[in-house]
């Protein structure tokens, strides 16, 4: 489960990633991401995850803010698992902190987001091949992946397409 956590600032919805912490055990070391992992045998459900993980990983408490749905599951590319990302409109003043699993915050204008001119592409090896992908580069932060795929299914449900 992962946290997609919005906030408005200077009349724009903002997006918070995280760059992951380098980690050879982790196959998305070093990539920007959404706070979010897998399920702890203490988690009663997928809520409890991401609101541990988000604490967890970038100190924000989701039970503060407002909660405003699911998106549909994910399957990263290169991993046999599903995903749920949780969407969350921060009402509440929050400080995001780094830690070892989020070594640098940001927060993505949903501006920057929409405008189609900042959809890039980036070539990544999956298996023995080369594949061409979508992406984001924002301030030298390339957003690909699941995290991309993600962003772009909050862009089809905002702009209607």
């Amino acid at each position: 489960a992962v946290a997609v956590l919005f906030k408005e600032e200077a009349e724009d919805l903002r997006l918070l990633m995280i760059k992951r912490g380098e980690n050879p055990r982790d196959p998305w070391s070093g990539q920007m991401a959404f706070p979010g992992g897998h399920a702890d045998a203490q988690d009663q459900a997928l809520l409890d995850t991401v609101a541990r993980e988000a604490f967890e990983e970038v100190g924000i408490n989701i039970h503060d803010q407002e909660f405003l749905g699911c998106l549909h599951n994910i399957e990263p590319r290169n991993a046999p698992m599903l995903v749920t990302p949780f969407v969350f409109l921060i009402s509440k003043e929050v400080r995001p902190t780094t830690s070892r699993e989020a070594k640098e915050i940001l927060w993505v204008p949903m501006s920057f987001l929409l405008n189609s001119k900042n959809v890039s592409s980036i070539t990544v090896p999956i298996g023995h091949r080369e594949i061409s992908m979508g992406c984001y580069v924002y301030l030298d932060h390339t957003i690909w992946g699941m995290s991309f795929r993600i962003i772009r299914e909050i862009l089809s449900k905002t702009t209607g397409g």
